[in-house]
């Protein structure tokens, strides 16, 4: 992308989209101040412009951009609003933070380790202060023995366990889930993340106080290696509030930036290419160490769709020896700018060939593309057929304290569902 305006606008960008793009490649460093100008002096929708910022949940960066670069263009009523959306948001994450220290404190002192993962902390390294960036809940990271540990625990500070499966045992729930969900009080849980709410998040009134324990970082079936001992040996204390907190290094959270770009949301946010253009821009990164670590862990292709959007779209700059080190699959391009292509066209099927719902969950095309190694291909297949789902647990709830019985039915209900499809007389 020579020109990366050009190219949005011949893909049908919008002017807010333009805006919002502009908006990120200044966080990424890029000197377009007078291209945000010359954006905000022709005929902006308002309105328009606030709700695509909510909807790409980056109102805070888009509020401090326009603030800093150029006040005088934007209507004083649009201000204030975006002014106050700012501040809501700042007083959110400072109320997460005082939740983020309480639990860190008491994991500490029952002697669980943990490490704030995705969290309000860590924006103070990629946005420079902890408010820019919009939190709806936080996340931790904690190693996979420890979960019951760290139930037990979450219980005695007042939160419960968020379960859509009442009856799931615990030894089956952690095979096959790589995080849990927690809530300070589930009635605004239910209300503030629901699948229908309608409008943005409201920060002003969240107490649902959510929660995620994490100790894997992707989905059963992804089979990428899952040994997250290397992250704990390379995560650093850093004194925050007179507490020592852990942080992974900047090189694994660049990667988990990506993997949860890629793999959780399929970059269905501006929010998420923001946050890796952030770390690449305002982080010391090892470049070597870093693609290594992927390699290893068989993450490459995924890093190389993180990396290259946030050049490409964001314009975070890219070492070129590092650029050369990539995955260079024509698939692997092709995918980048589909993703790119997204970014303006929220409705198109840009997953076309590829897949065709949310990559994190339902497609095995996802899985399979997303793994570079033939290795890792296998053991996901492999995970598919004989890894038990939720959905198994919904079918025979009286079964759920035999976890072992899962590993038998999971396979004879997939065969079934095989010879179902092959019998079903088709059009």
């Amino acid at each position: 992308m020579t020109n990366v305006y050009r190219t949005a606008e011949e893909s049908g960008a919008s002017l807010e989209e333009l805006i919002v793009l502009c908006c990120i490649r200044l966080h990424a460093g890029t000197r377009e101040a007078d291209q945000l100008n010359k954006l905000l002096q022709s005929g902006v929708e308002w309105d328009k412009l606030i709700q695509l910022a909510r909807d790409a949940i980056i109102t805070p960066l888009l509020y401090l951009q326009l603030s800093t670069v150029c006040p005088t263009l934007v209507p004083p009523d649009v201000m204030e609003q975006l002014r106050t959306d700012f501040q809501a948001n700042a007083q959110h994450n400072a109320m997460l933070i005082r939740d983020l220290l309480t639990i860190v404190k008491r994991f500490n002192r029952e002697g669980i380790p943990v490490i704030p993962y995705k969290d309000p902390l860590s924006a103070r390294t990629v946005y420079g202060n902890d408010v820019p960036r919009v939190y709806a809940d936080l996340d931790v990271f904690i190693h996979e023995g420890d979960v019951a540990r760290a139930t037990e625990v979450l219980r005695t500070l007042g939160y419960s366990h968020i379960s859509y499966i009442d009856a799931i045992a615990d030894a089956l729930d952690v095979a096959i889930e790589y995080h849990r969900i927690f809530a300070k009080d589930q009635v605004s849980y239910e209300r503030m993340f629901s699948r229908d709410r309608v409008g943005p998040f409201d920060f002003a009134n969240d107490h649902a106080g959510k929660l995620e324990p994490h100790w894997n970082f992707l989905p059963g079936r992804w089979a990428i290696r899952r040994n997250n001992e290397p992250l704990w040996a390379r995560a650093r204390k850093v004194p925050v509030g007179g507490t020592n907190v852990l942080s992974f290094s900047p090189e694994d959270s660049l990667l988990l930036a990506c993997i949860h770009g890629t793999v959780i949301h399929g970059w269905l946010a501006w929010k998420l290419l923001n946050d890796v253009t952030g770390l690449i821009n305002h982080t010391d990164l090892n470049w070597d160490q870093l693609v290594a670590i992927a390699r290893q862990r068989g993450c490459l292709r995924i890093l190389t769709v993180g990396l290259l959007l946030a050049n490409e779209v964001a314009g975070a700059p890219l070492p070129d020896d590092i650029r050369q080190r990539l995955d260079h699959d024509p698939r692997t391009r092709a995918y980048v700018e589909r993703v790119a292509l997204q970014f303006f066209h929220r409705d198109a099927t840009w997953h076309r060939g590829i897949v065709a719902t949310n990559p994190a969950h339902s497609d095995l095309r996802y899985v399979l593309f997303m793994q570079e190694r033939v290795r890792d291909k296998c053991r996901s297949l492999l995970r598919v057929m004989m890894l038990p789902v939720p959905s198994d647990v919904k079918m025979f709830p009286s079964l759920a304290s035999h976890t072992r019985v899962f590993y038998l039915l999971h396979p004879a209900l997939i065969v079934i569902k095989l010879l179902r499809h092959r019998l079903k007389p088709h059009a």
